[in-house]
């Protein structure tokens, strides 16, 4: 090793420096190197040289820490600022790379002037590029953002941006591509293409085609939020076409016309944990272009709500401003509601251990319709109402593990030109937790020690007559197949409440496992519930308001990892029979293949099995099998076949083949592919 002694006379500024650097000088292939590490950066040169308070590396310089590499041609640091001064930069960061006349690195960001971006991506050789006059990346949140930028492929310029989203990789695109064909669409390709424009704003476009309905075209915009104080996203979605295929009816039984428009917004924002934005709308032309074009959108709604709701979480209570905005004539809800509600958690008052606990809720009702196909549905609601419910509980331990829970409360409903409405509230819940721990080994379920846990549960309510009920009930009960609410500050069908006299008798039972690694693993369950009604609308003549409700059933089992039992069922005591069962068996290897086999039935509805195979081939790589079959008819409903894979790291692609029963209405061949760009 050779000493340079230029390196020794070292004098008083550079005395300072040596504080926050070392300097390491050492032989490499018969050629001298100096290494200086500096605020984490390690700065590697043929010659390194001080004067005052600067710091110059030169020849075959590099640069490098965890998040970077680059080599330069010239390299100054200044010990006052601690900042390194690079020129003719090669940098790389990723999957990124960067080419630039100057650049400046910190312990917190690099900034980079007149750079020239090249991202490998590995698609068969292509290689997305732009230029920026400025780039800033945060190496904290690895994250960067360049400025003026024009996209290139290749030296053929593509567009202008004045600003540009960077990190690992470039992500200034969202891309979706799906394809295939039915019988009432034809042979269709559909797209959705979003650029980051600027910071989190993205504009793009949707354009479909289709073989027998024509194109459909319209703007995207995104807007995404992720800081510490908000979280979200917002997205405005929007097509026209000149539909010249079979159209059909709307919900009123009206032709839809050949021009066909949507116009679909959701956003969802969180601030600070405390308040939240939700809003959902569709204002289109008719009711069925979503469920035309667009299908995988409206697939948990029947007819798409257009609502706004405003969330504020205090310490122990909730504030909620929501409103229902009719912007189609075909939207069937039957309430349009602004309305404010306040709601008030369990609270103890003074130091009694009683607990208050309740909410008011003040909305205007409004629903009107010029026409409907159902004639016998109302044409027009206006009202003004007022609900609350305020209620005292008081929890008592009784013993180890049992608690008994008196309760009063009671509602005052006042409707606008209709009078007031009382209803008072009586009960009490009983609940009990008994557990047992048994060292019996059992061999095939590998569990060298057992508990039981037994939780029996008793809840009686008893809601008194109404003093009064409005003429016009607005939210009525709807059909339940699950477990009803008895509690009445919970029941929603606020405008249809009745005298009711309800036990519920109930007892859930949850069996755990211990294996010889001393971990426990729930392996079982089974709860049951039954209602007794003494008192219940007298005009009721639904089989579900009887005295003796139907007995609940939900269990679950799960002797090994890899499989699982499910089932949920109701038992009609009263005609001994079984209205519904709800099925399925889960097999489970690990991460290599998934088996599902389900059934469903609903009396006078339908009869249904459900078969779900999927098989792992590797991290990016699956197949999946579905099928449901009707067994009332003894005929198969659908059934689908489709490969997930993953191309160059970047493209989630899906292609799939659909067949279905010649009863329905689309086509009994559905072929497709759907393509998603998960980075760029």
């Amino acid at each position: 090793m050779k000493i340079i002694g230029s390196a020794v006379k070292i004098f008083h500024p550079s005395i300072i420096f040596l504080y926050f650097c070392s300097l390491v000088i050492a032989a490499e292939d018969g050629k001298e190197r100096a290494k200086i590490m500096f605020n984490g950066i390690e700065v590697e040169a043929g010659r390194i040289s001080f004067a005052d308070s600067t710091v110059r590396a030169e020849g075959d310089v590099s640069i490098a820490s965890g998040d970077f590499y680059a080599r330069c041609g010239e390299v100054e640091c200044d010990t006052a600022s601690k900042d390194i001064s690079a020129r003719e930069v090669n940098l790389a960061i990723g999957e990124v790379y960067i080419s630039s006349e100057r650049a400046k690195f910190s312990q917190e960001q690099i900034a980079v002037d007149g750079a020239h971006v090249g991202v490998n991506l590995g698609l068969a050789g292509v290689v997305p590029q732009l230029d920026a006059k400025a780039i800033t990346y945060d190496r904290a949140k690895k994250w960067a953002v360049a400025r003026n930028v024009r996209l290139k492929i290749g030296k053929v310029p593509i567009m202008g941006l004045p600003y540009l989203a960077l990190g690992d990789w470039v992500r200034y695109m969202d891309m979706r591509l799906d394809a295939g064909h039915t019988s009432r669409l034809g042979a269709y390709a559909r797209s959705e293409i979003c650029y980051n424009i600027y910071e989190n704003l993205s504009l793009g476009a949707l354009l479909d085609v289709y073989g027998k309905r024509g194109v459909l075209l319209g703007p995207v915009l995104k807007i995404d939020a992720e800081g510490e104080c908000v979280q979200g996203q917002a997205q405005l979605r929007s097509g026209f076409i000149a539909d010249r295929g079979d159209r059909g009816k709307d919900v009123d039984g009206e032709e839809i016309s050949k021009r066909r428009w949507f116009i679909d917004g959701r956003q969802n924002y969180h601030f600070e944990q405390r308040i939240d934005v939700i809003s959902d709308f569709l204002w289109a032309s008719d009711g069925r272009i979503e469920r035309d074009f667009r299908p995988d959108w409206c697939e948990e709604w029947d007819v798409r709500d257009s609502f706004g709701e405003l969330d504020y979480r205090g310490r122990n209570d909730l504030w909620t401003a929501f409103t229902r905005v009719k912007m189609n004539r075909y939207q069937t809800f039957p309430q349009q509601i602004p309305s404010l509600r306040y709601e008030r958690f369990p609270t103890e008052i003074f130091d009694s251990d009683c607990y208050y606990f309740g909410y008011i809720d003040v909305s205007r009702q409004r629903w009107k319709r010029k026409k409907m196909a159902n004639s016998g549905q109302r044409k027009a609601i206006e009202l003004n109402r007022l609900d609350s419910y305020w209620g005292i509980h008081r929890p008592t331990e009784l013993a180890s593990g049992i608690n008994f829970t008196p309760l009063v409360g009671g509602k005052w409903t006042h409707y606008g030109g209709e009078g007031d409405r009382l209803l008072g509230e009586l009960g009490f819940d009983f609940g009990a937790n008994f557990y047992g721990i048994y060292p019996q080994r059992v061999a095939c379920l590998r569990a060298k020690e057992w508990r039981h846990t037994l939780r029996p549960i008793v809840k009686y309510r008893y809601i008194s007559p109404a003093s009064k009920r409005t003429a016009k009930p607005i939210d009525g009960k709807r059909k339940n197949d699950f477990l009803p609410c008895i509690d009445l500050a919970e029941m929603r069908h606020v405008d249809d409440l009745r005298e009711r006299s309800v036990l519920r008798l109930g007892l859930e039972n949850d069996c755990f496992a211990k294996s010889e690694k001393g971990k426990f693993r729930k392996i079982a369950s089974l709860d049951f519930y039954q209602d007794f009604r003494f008192r219940r609308p007298l005009d009721s003549d639904s089989e579900r308001e009887k005295t003796l409700s139907d007995f609940y059933i939900f269990s679950t089992f799960s002797p090994r990892h890899w499989l699982d039992f499910g089932l949920y069922s109701r038992v009609n005591w009263r005609k001994f029979s079984v209205p519904e069962v709800n099925g399925e068996v889960n097999f489970i290897s690990g991460d290599l293949w998934r088996l599902g086999l389900g059934a469903r039935f609903l009396q006078h509805r339908f009869n249904q099995f459900n078969v779900n195979f999927c098989f792992q081939f590797n991290d990016i790589s699956s197949i999946n099998l579905g099928a449901q079959i009707d067994a009332k008819r003894g005929k198969f409903l659908a059934f689908e076949v489709g490969y997930k894979t993953r191309w160059a790291g970047v493209w989630d692609v899906q292609i799939f083949c659909k067949i279905k029963n010649r009863s329905s209405r689309d086509s009994r061949f559905q072929p497709g592919f759907a393509i998603d760009l998960m980075r760029w």
